[in-house]
């Protein structure tokens, strides 16, 4: 019999950031199968981190934000303050100053890690402070995977959204949605109403205005790992998170890797520190079983133990799914 062979898949579990979890997890497994380890993150510091492992860099990490540099290629990430949902008077300029202090002449690809903008000027402090180093570059914007069909303006707009959870005044939303359009008008036609161009609070106007293209962080990762290749070799799919419900599914990273897996046509198994959905409800999410962690927070150990006993029940069971 062929040795199995597991892809692990995942994200931050706990205290533990992609790289980490997935090696506590692989290490688990190794006794009893072949094993592939892909760090993911939906965005942030984690992303960096997940990058550099894939790349094969060791990631530039501050308090400010985060630098990734491969061949040709480069990461940059901010570290965001929080802002009110409405704030007219936030900006964008601070990314701009960071992306324009860290490209290299030689940084062919730029890849802007927009998931924590908080700023909501619709990239106007982006292409002011950075736009003219940015130009001629192979740019791409990672977002969240839930804002990549967002439209900068009207009802279902990103500019929409962010006024609606602030209960703003329906006239004040009608005209900063009318000035929007407009200046996204001027950056380019018909920019105001591309799907992508109201991400990461107007950021995608930015890149599209640019010639640049908008992927969710996450599958950037998949990319980047030349996922699809793996899962295929692969005969069962593991992942992990600190804690699933069915209303986060356990986060983007897990809804993302059960996604990837069941369009595989690849089991994937949830290791998690709590899971009070029934089977039946985790197979709706694509997963087919979820083993749960020691009581308290994640740790390696713990980690190691859970994919050990997984790997073991394969054997036993004649690599069955226990």
């Amino acid at each position: 019999m062929s040795p199995l062979k597991a892809a692990v898949v995942t994200g931050r579990i706990g205290g533990l950031d992609p790289v980490e979890a997935g090696a506590a997890l692989g290490r688990g497994l190794a006794g009893h199968a072949q094993v592939a380890v892909v760090p993911v993150a939906a965005g942030g510091p984690d992303l960096a981190t997940a990058v550099g492992a894939l790349w094969g860099v060791e990631p530039l990490l501050s308090a400010d934000g985060w630098v990734v540099r491969g061949p040709g290629a480069v990461l940059l990430g901010l570290q965001q303050s929080p802002v009110p949902d409405w704030a007219p008077a936030a900006t964008t300029a601070d990314l701009g100053e960071w992306v324009a202090a860290n490209l290299r002449p030689d940084d062919a690809q730029v890849v802007l890690d927009l998931t924590g903008v908080t700023a909501h000027d619709g990239g106007a402090g982006l292409l002011e402070r950075a736009g003219a180093v940015l130009a001629g570059r192979d740019l791409l914007g990672l977002v969240d995977s839930t804002e990549l069909d967002l439209p900068a303006t009207g009802i279902g707009g990103g500019l929409a959204r962010r006024a609606f959870a602030a209960r703003l005044d329906i006239a004040e939303l009608l005209g900063a949605d009318a000035a929007l359009a407009a200046r996204a008008r001027a950056l380019g036609d018909g920019l105001d109403v591309v799907p992508g161009g109201g991400a990461a609070g107007g950021c995608g106007l930015a890149v599209l205005a640019s010639g640049g293209r908008m992927l969710a962080a996450t599958q950037f990762c998949h990319r980047e790992a030349d996922l699809d290749r793996t899962l295929a070799a692969a005969d069962v799919v593991v992942t992990g998170c600190a804690e699933l419900s069915a209303l986060d599914r356990g986060g983007p990273v897990v809804t993302a890797v059960a996604e990837w897996a069941e369009a595989a046509q690849r089991p994937c198994l949830l290791v998690t520190g709590g899971a009070g959905l029934a089977r039946r409800e985790l197979r709706t999410l694509g997963i087919e079983a979820a083993h749960l962690l020691p009581p308290g927070p994640p740790t390696a150990a713990g980690l190691t133990a859970v994919a050990g006993r997984i790997a073991a029940g394969w054997v036993s069971g004649g690599r069955g799914l226990t």
